[in-house]
């Protein structure tokens, strides 16, 4: 196997595992109550992407529509977000912030930026040539790691 393949498939299994790490630390986000990053993230979806349905949700999260439901249905339960429909439209269901949610949402935000004011600082030195070459490279690669999903 050539050298960089190696070094890259060793680099990219570090940063899942200190992904897998992380994303198990409960955290604050200024709502008084500790998210894990899959339930902030969810959150995180569910602001960005107002009118979504679990299809929609679970594509952008990359997860099954099973896991996030359960997701859902408990940050449903916790008071994060609210579940409606339209009355054209009784098969889907969407969702939406609540006042608790969208404090955990703009928290998580705040603290991105407050952690990675040096890490964002760096990512303005990239070319938009450069920055381009890293999405295409991310974006295949989870196209990649799908294939290892079924």
């Amino acid at each position: 196997m050539e050298k960089f393949v190696k070094e890259l498939d060793e680099t990219i299994g570090k940063l899942l595992e200190y992904d897998k790490i992380v994303s198990k630390i409960p955290k604050d986000y200024g709502c008084g109550i500790p998210l894990s990053m899959s339930e902030i993230h969810t959150i995180e979806a569910i602001g960005n992407y107002p009118g979504a349905n679990v299809t929609d949700l679970a594509e952008v999260r990359g997860v099954t529509k099973g896991a996030l439901s359960k997701m859902l249905s408990r940050l449903e339960k916790a008071g994060f977000i609210r579940r409606y429909q339209y009355k054209d439209n009784k098969k889907e269901h969407y969702f939406q912030l609540t006042a608790l949610g969208r404090k955990a949402y703009e928290g998580h935000y705040l603290f991105h930026e407050s952690r990675s004011n040096v890490t964002h600082a760096k990512y303005k030195e990239y070319s938009e040539e450069e920055r381009k070459l890293i999405l295409g490279f991310l974006h295949m690669y989870v196209e990649y790691l799908k294939d290892y999903m079924e």
